[in-house]
């Protein structure tokens, strides 16, 4: 159990974890002011082919999630193509955690549901067969993980900690994230997008996919989703965060899905180096793209993304 700080939500977190399935390992994120190595069952996914492209995974909270749902969808669909090596994900139970809890998502919620967030895109990765790292990513610890994992792809959806040039020049297909605002035309970069969309008073979005560079939000992008509208039914802007950020990310797992696997293909034409440009409209038929420009439905609140239970 957790050796430092003031853990009694981390207690709880990792005794769920272990009382879903008893083999699972904890071991503390060593030289980390927080975190956990979290270890798999050797019964949990134990037919899955270790064989194919590496991805690693770094993500957290719903749009976490929902980038996991995607890879873990590539996954299936490309068997022995693709291999997720590993899920990092934020801790935003410790109070030692630098991931500026206070000023992105996380401030919305409890620390209940903060436990719940973590602990659902945990069980998502762990019932996969994937080890989990909760801890610092700027320590001896994770760039000797990082090492062994030896990712082609790093694909990012949601993480607190600043990614540094080492971990971005490791992947040789290149790191890229998902971030739920139109930063092709400069908005919403940072941990607030979707702030910046009540304060413009903006009734459409897109949701982007860029290379990730030591400055956040600022390397270039990939492609985006088709528009999305987060207006009302009366046409109105809306004014709620969470409801615009649900319409936001319905198109991530899409996103996360067909990155994969272009850059699958990519690798296995011989090419080398991240991809440029992606065209993801064509990746969402006529009658999905149409669905997206429907208003926001306030009634829907929680119902229009698909996540594991308890999330």
């Amino acid at each position: 159990m957790p050796a430092h700080g003031d853990y009694s939500r981390e207690e709880e977190l990792l005794s769920r974890l272990l009382s879903r399935n008893p083999g699972r390992t904890v071991s503390q994120a060593e030289g980390s002011a927080w975190g956990h190595l979290i270890l798999p069952a050797p019964d949990e996914n134990p037919l899955e082919p270790k064989s194919g492209t590496r991805v690693l995974f770094i993500g957290s909270w719903i749009l976490g999630m929902l980038g996991l749902q995607g890879v873990k969808k590539a996954a299936r669909e490309n068997p022995g193509r693709l291999n997720l090596v590993a899920l990092v994900t934020d801790d935003p139970l410790d109070p030692n955690a630098k991931i500026s809890v206070h000023k992105r998502f996380w401030r919305y919620y409890s620390e209940q549901r903060r436990e719940d967030y973590e602990l659902s895109i945990l069980e998502e990765a762990l019932i996969f067969g994937v080890s989990c790292y909760t801890g610092e990513v700027k320590n001896a610890m994770f760039r000797g993980l990082l090492a062994d994992w030896d990712p082609e792809i790093i694909v990012v959806c949601a993480f607190g900690q600043l990614i540094d040039k080492e971990i971005i020049e490791q992947p040789r297909l290149g790191i890229y994230n998902v971030h739920p605002s139109d930063l092709l035309h400069h908005y919403g970069a940072g941990p607030q997008p979707w702030e910046d969309i009540v304060a413009r008073k903006a009734t459409t979005n897109r949701t982007s996919v860029h290379w990730v560079s030591e400055t956040i939000d600022e390397g270039s992008v990939v492609g985006q989703s088709p528009p999305i509208n987060v207006a009302l039914p009366d046409g109105q802007p809306c004014e709620d965060v969470l409801l615009i950020g649900e319409k936001s990310m319905m198109v991530v797992p899409r996103l996360v899905e067909e990155l994969l696997r272009q850059l699958i293909a990519r690798k296995e034409s011989g090419e080398s180096g991240p991809i440029t440009t992606i065209d993801f409209d064509q990746a969402f038929l006529p009658a999905e793209r149409d669905s997206l420009m429907l208003p926001i439905d306030p009634s829907q609140f929680g119902r229009l993304l698909v996540l594991p239970p308890g999330a």
